[in-house]
């Protein structure tokens, strides 16, 4: 969790942000298991909106918000992160991914390079 948080604090995303928690909380749930991205609606949204017991278009639209701030603070470290040119704000499940993805990609062991 420690660093799906200092990620999004790198993009101005604080806990003072009603979507804080719930994009930590699905970006979480997207590195446990990867393939929760191909249903994400069934498998994060209503996932977390049972976690925190609200509606499941609740924690997509705090996301949202969270993901609109983190295009306005810094787009270019979105971009790099996500490994291709972004020439608009990602959605939120284009979000989670990107984050998620990055996440399992940096914390993985790098392949042996033979000389």
């Amino acid at each position: 969790m420690t660093a799906v948080q200092d990620i999004l604090r790198s993009f101005g995303i604080t806990r003072c942000y009603k979507g804080f928690k719930h994009t930590e909380y699905a970006i979480c749930l997207a590195i446990q298991d990867e393939s929760r991205l191909e249903a994400i609606t069934k498998e994060i949204y209503m996932e977390t909106a049972e976690h925190f017991e609200c509606n499941w278009t609740a924690v997509e639209r705090n996301i949202r918000t969270a993901v609109s701030r983190a295009w306005t603070v810094n787009p270019d470290l979105l971009c790099q992160m996500a490994g291709y040119p972004l020439e608009s704000e990602p959605t939120s499940s284009q979000f989670i991914e990107i984050i998620s993805s990055y996440i399992i990609r940096s914390h993985q062991p790098q392949p042996l390079v033979l000389p």
